[in-house]
């Protein structure tokens, strides 16, 4: 009878261990892969206004936006209390942040449709902004709401990441 050990075939081992290792460490529940998906960054996704009738709510395209990447900001615009979606109105969107400076989307009349209208913005750092929204009934002001968002600082990856892309390089030189 002729046995093998793990000694006498090593490059064999290593490939054996490098994937137990590397199942392990997928199925090891990490805190720094979930920690960014699981962020909200807008404090307040819905705007109410009994006094005008209106629920406005806000949503994200990406959820958690990148710096100097397209977000998609889009706004639903219903009656308070029949929860119809309201026409024919415009508005003006303004975004500020966190150093005072401010971004007007060309200060034009953004027709509401359908009870929706959505701008895109490039968020050029992280921090706080908001987004506030002036109503118009045609060209008449009537009311207006604002959004707060914390734009999250990017962050480099946490040590289990990089030790997670080292074994997974040092396995694919193996193959």
């Amino acid at each position: 009878m002729n046995f093998t050990t793990p000694a006498s075939h090593p490059f064999n081992f290593v490939k054996i261990v490098s994937v137990v290792f590397i199942v392990v460490l997928l199925n090891h529940p990490c805190q720094a892969f979930s920690s960014i998906a699981n962020m909200s960054v807008v404090k307040n996704n819905s705007w109410i206004s009994e006094r005008d009738n209106l629920n406005i709510s806000l949503s994200l395209k990406p959820q958690v936006p990148v710096i100097d990447q397209v977000t998609r900001l889009s706004f639903e615009v219903r009656n308070l209390n029949e929860s119809m979606l309201i026409d024919n109105l415009n508005t003006k969107v303004t975004l500020t942040d966190h150093d005072g400076r401010l971004y007007k989307f060309e200060n034009k009349f953004i027709p509401i449709y359908g009870g929706h209208f959505s701008v895109d913005y490039i968020f050029p750092d992280d921090g706080e902004h908001r987004i506030i929204l002036q109503l118009y009934k045609n060209t008449t002001p009537f009311t207006v709401s604002s959004f707060d968002l914390v734009i999250p600082h990017p962050t480099s990856p946490s040590q289990n990441e990089r030790l997670l892309n080292l074994f997974t390089d040092f396995f694919n030189s193996l193959l």
